[in-house]
């Protein structure tokens, strides 16, 4: 895999969409098209709002892209709590004030893995690389 940006973040709600414009931008780089690119900078914009809302006073939220001969993988991870969901999310009722970001990760992306280590959540979302 070849790693194409990586970036070490406050975790503020001001940093959130610096994270998601990079992401933006490399994805325009790759060739992405409009609509894809918007599914990636919404979908990294949820996961870094969940770094943030976790990540407890003075937390870091990294941003890593890489891609692989098949996907661009991003990863967001936050040192605060760690926390790894089971199961697929369910989009809540309209109403509800909280809860959709995981069911919108799971619906914008081809793949949304979870993964603790040790203090750390880490959140890898994958979409799919367009023909070239």
């Amino acid at each position: 895999m070849t790693e194409l940006l990586r970036l070490r973040l406050p975790a503020t709600a001001v940093f959130v969409g610096v994270a998601r414009e990079a992401v933006a931008s490399l994805a325009r780089g790759l060739g992405f098209a409009p609509d894809d690119r918007d599914a990636l900078r919404l979908a990294v914009g949820e996961a870094c709002n969940n770094a943030v809302e976790h990540g407890g006073p003075k937390a870091i939220l990294t941003l890593s892209c890489s891609q692989d001969t098949s996907f661009l993988v991003v990863e967001v991870a936050n040192s605060g709590e760690a926390f790894v969901p089971e199961g697929s999310a369910a989009m809540p009722d309209v109403d509800a004030e909280h809860g959709r970001g995981r069911a919108l990760m799971e619906t914008l992306m081809d793949s949304v893995e979870y993964e603790k280590t040790g203090r750390q959540t880490l959140v890898r979302l994958k979409k799919k690389l367009p023909p070239r």
